[in-house]
Protein backbone atom coordinates (compact mmCIF):
# COMPACT_ATOMS: atom_id res chain seq x y z
CA UNK A 1 0.00 0.00 0.00
CA UNK A 2 2.47 2.57 0.81
CA UNK A 3 4.42 1.12 -2.25
CA UNK A 4 1.77 2.15 -4.16
CA UNK A 5 1.58 5.52 -2.84
CA UNK A 6 4.90 6.07 -3.57
CA UNK A 7 4.72 5.15 -6.92
CA UNK A 8 1.77 7.84 -7.29
CA UNK A 9 4.24 10.58 -6.04
CA UNK A 10 6.88 9.74 -8.03
CA UNK A 11 4.30 10.13 -11.36
CA UNK A 12 3.03 12.76 -10.34
CA UNK A 13 6.15 14.77 -9.95
CA UNK A 14 7.65 13.72 -13.13
CA UNK A 15 4.41 14.70 -14.62
CA UNK A 16 5.03 18.26 -13.01
CA UNK A 17 8.22 18.60 -14.35
CA UNK A 18 7.56 17.48 -17.73
CA UNK A 19 4.32 19.82 -18.26
CA UNK A 20 5.15 22.60 -15.91
CA UNK A 21 5.95 24.73 -18.88
CA UNK A 22 2.78 24.01 -20.73
CA UNK A 23 0.89 24.55 -17.24
CA UNK A 24 -1.51 27.88 -16.73
CA UNK A 25 -2.56 29.19 -13.30
CA UNK A 26 -6.40 28.54 -12.62
CA UNK A 27 -8.73 28.98 -15.13
CA UNK A 28 -9.60 30.99 -17.64
CA UNK A 29 -11.10 34.23 -17.05
CA UNK A 30 -14.18 36.48 -19.04
CA UNK A 31 -13.23 38.62 -21.19
CA UNK A 32 -13.41 40.19 -24.68
CA UNK A 33 -12.28 37.05 -26.50
CA UNK A 34 -15.24 35.63 -24.57
CA UNK A 35 -17.70 37.45 -25.83
CA UNK A 36 -16.72 36.99 -29.71
CA UNK A 37 -16.71 33.33 -28.58
CA UNK A 38 -20.42 33.44 -27.08
CA UNK A 39 -21.13 35.11 -30.39
CA UNK A 40 -20.11 32.74 -32.61
CA UNK A 41 -21.18 29.95 -30.49
CA UNK A 42 -24.29 31.46 -30.78
CA UNK A 43 -24.46 31.77 -34.41
CA UNK A 44 -23.21 28.30 -35.25
CA UNK A 45 -26.08 27.04 -33.15
CA UNK A 46 -28.66 28.91 -34.74
CA UNK A 47 -27.22 27.99 -38.17
CA UNK A 48 -28.43 24.19 -37.05
CA UNK A 49 -32.03 25.14 -38.29
CA UNK A 50 -34.12 27.99 -39.10
CA UNK A 51 -36.18 26.40 -36.21
CA UNK A 52 -33.55 27.53 -33.36
CA UNK A 53 -34.48 30.28 -31.41
CA UNK A 54 -31.95 32.98 -31.24
CA UNK A 55 -32.22 34.20 -27.85
CA UNK A 56 -32.44 30.08 -26.89
CA UNK A 57 -28.93 29.61 -28.53
CA UNK A 58 -27.63 32.47 -26.89
CA UNK A 59 -28.76 31.47 -23.83
CA UNK A 60 -27.15 27.87 -24.48
CA UNK A 61 -24.02 29.66 -25.52
CA UNK A 62 -23.13 31.91 -22.50
CA UNK A 63 -23.96 29.52 -20.05
CA UNK A 64 -22.21 26.83 -21.93
CA UNK A 65 -18.87 29.10 -21.69
CA UNK A 66 -19.93 30.35 -18.41
CA UNK A 67 -20.37 27.15 -16.69
CA UNK A 68 -16.89 25.78 -18.39
CA UNK A 69 -15.03 28.59 -16.80
CA UNK A 70 -16.78 27.85 -13.50
CA UNK A 71 -15.93 24.32 -13.09
CA UNK A 72 -12.37 25.30 -14.50
CA UNK A 73 -12.81 26.84 -10.44
CA UNK A 74 -14.47 24.13 -8.86
CA UNK A 75 -12.50 21.46 -10.09
CA UNK A 76 -9.34 23.70 -9.46
CA UNK A 77 -7.41 22.88 -12.63
CA UNK A 78 -3.87 22.83 -12.84
CA UNK A 79 -2.07 22.69 -16.42
CA UNK A 80 -3.32 20.91 -19.24
CA UNK A 81 -6.60 18.65 -19.07
CA UNK A 82 -4.42 15.09 -19.44
CA UNK A 83 -2.33 16.95 -16.52
CA UNK A 84 -5.39 17.68 -14.66
CA UNK A 85 -6.56 14.03 -14.90
CA UNK A 86 -3.30 12.54 -14.01
CA UNK A 87 -3.97 14.35 -10.30
CA UNK A 88 -7.76 12.89 -10.29
CA UNK A 89 -6.77 9.65 -10.58
CA UNK A 90 -3.53 10.07 -8.06
CA UNK A 91 -6.32 11.40 -6.07
CA UNK A 92 -4.64 14.81 -5.13
CA UNK A 93 -7.86 16.34 -6.97
CA UNK A 94 -11.08 15.12 -6.57
CA UNK A 95 -12.97 16.06 -10.12
CA UNK A 96 -11.91 16.73 -13.52
CA UNK A 97 -11.94 14.26 -15.98
CA UNK A 98 -13.79 14.41 -19.19
CA UNK A 99 -16.98 12.95 -17.82
CA UNK A 100 -17.21 14.94 -14.96
CA UNK A 101 -16.83 18.24 -16.83
CA UNK A 102 -19.96 16.46 -19.26
CA UNK A 103 -22.36 15.54 -16.82
CA UNK A 104 -21.83 18.81 -15.12
CA UNK A 105 -22.45 20.88 -18.56
CA UNK A 106 -25.18 18.66 -18.84
CA UNK A 107 -27.07 19.22 -16.08
CA UNK A 108 -26.84 22.98 -16.33
CA UNK A 109 -27.75 23.40 -19.66
CA UNK A 110 -30.55 20.70 -18.89
CA UNK A 111 -31.74 23.02 -16.63
CA UNK A 112 -32.59 25.91 -19.56
CA UNK A 113 -35.55 23.91 -20.19
CA UNK A 114 -34.59 24.42 -24.13
CA UNK A 115 -37.68 23.94 -26.58
CA UNK A 116 -36.02 24.56 -29.95
CA UNK A 117 -32.82 22.78 -29.01
CA UNK A 118 -31.77 19.08 -27.75
CA UNK A 119 -28.52 17.89 -25.69
CA UNK A 120 -27.20 14.33 -26.66
CA UNK A 121 -24.48 12.67 -24.46
CA UNK A 122 -21.39 12.32 -26.94
CA UNK A 123 -18.60 9.63 -26.54
CA UNK A 124 -15.24 8.84 -28.31
CA UNK A 125 -13.95 5.23 -28.30
CA UNK A 126 -15.75 4.67 -25.58
CA UNK A 127 -14.42 1.70 -23.07
CA UNK A 128 -10.88 2.23 -24.25
CA UNK A 129 -8.11 4.44 -21.98
CA UNK A 130 -8.71 7.23 -24.40
CA UNK A 131 -12.26 7.31 -24.35
CA UNK A 132 -13.53 11.08 -24.10
CA UNK A 133 -17.00 12.40 -23.35
CA UNK A 134 -18.52 16.05 -24.02
CA UNK A 135 -22.18 17.47 -24.49
CA UNK A 136 -23.80 17.91 -28.01
CA UNK A 137 -26.42 19.68 -29.13
CA UNK A 138 -28.38 19.55 -31.87
CA UNK A 139 -31.92 21.64 -33.22
CA UNK A 140 -34.89 19.69 -32.13
CA UNK A 141 -35.22 16.71 -33.81
CA UNK A 142 -31.92 16.77 -35.85
CA UNK A 143 -29.60 13.81 -36.02
CA UNK A 144 -26.79 13.45 -33.51
CA UNK A 145 -23.85 13.22 -36.34
CA UNK A 146 -25.26 16.76 -37.29
CA UNK A 147 -24.72 18.75 -34.12
CA UNK A 148 -22.63 20.75 -32.30
CA UNK A 149 -20.18 19.25 -29.57
CA UNK A 150 -19.46 21.59 -26.52
CA UNK A 151 -16.24 20.40 -24.57
CA UNK A 152 -14.79 22.43 -21.63
CA UNK A 153 -12.64 19.97 -20.67
CA UNK A 154 -10.38 19.97 -23.62
CA UNK A 155 -8.59 23.76 -22.57
CA UNK A 156 -9.12 23.11 -19.20
CA UNK A 157 -12.01 25.53 -18.66
CA UNK A 158 -12.19 27.39 -22.00
CA UNK A 159 -14.92 26.18 -23.91
CA UNK A 160 -13.60 23.88 -27.03
CA UNK A 161 -17.01 23.81 -29.89
CA UNK A 162 -16.72 21.77 -33.01
CA UNK A 163 -19.42 20.51 -35.66
CA UNK A 164 -19.55 16.79 -34.42
CA UNK A 165 -18.78 15.51 -37.48
CA UNK A 166 -16.15 17.61 -38.79
CA UNK A 167 -14.35 17.15 -35.13
CA UNK A 168 -10.92 15.22 -34.19
CA UNK A 169 -12.81 12.90 -31.78
CA UNK A 170 -14.77 10.17 -33.61
CA UNK A 171 -18.43 11.12 -31.36
CA UNK A 172 -21.13 8.82 -30.63
CA UNK A 173 -23.98 8.79 -29.44
CA UNK A 174 -24.11 7.28 -26.01
CA UNK A 175 -25.43 7.55 -21.60
CA UNK A 176 -23.44 8.51 -19.11
CA UNK A 177 -24.55 6.11 -16.49
CA UNK A 178 -24.87 8.95 -13.50
CA UNK A 179 -27.39 10.99 -15.90
CA UNK A 180 -29.44 8.08 -16.57
CA UNK A 181 -29.92 6.99 -12.92
CA UNK A 182 -31.65 10.73 -12.57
Amino acid sequence: MQRRAIQRIHLTLACLVLLTSCASTGGPAAGEEDGHAVAALQQAVTGLSPRVDRREARRLSETAHAVSRQLARDYGVVGPALFHNVLVNAKIKERGLCHQWAEDLFRRLYALRLQTLELHWGEARAGTLREHNSVVVTAKGQPFAQGIVLDPWRRSGRLVWARTAADRYPWREGESESLRRR
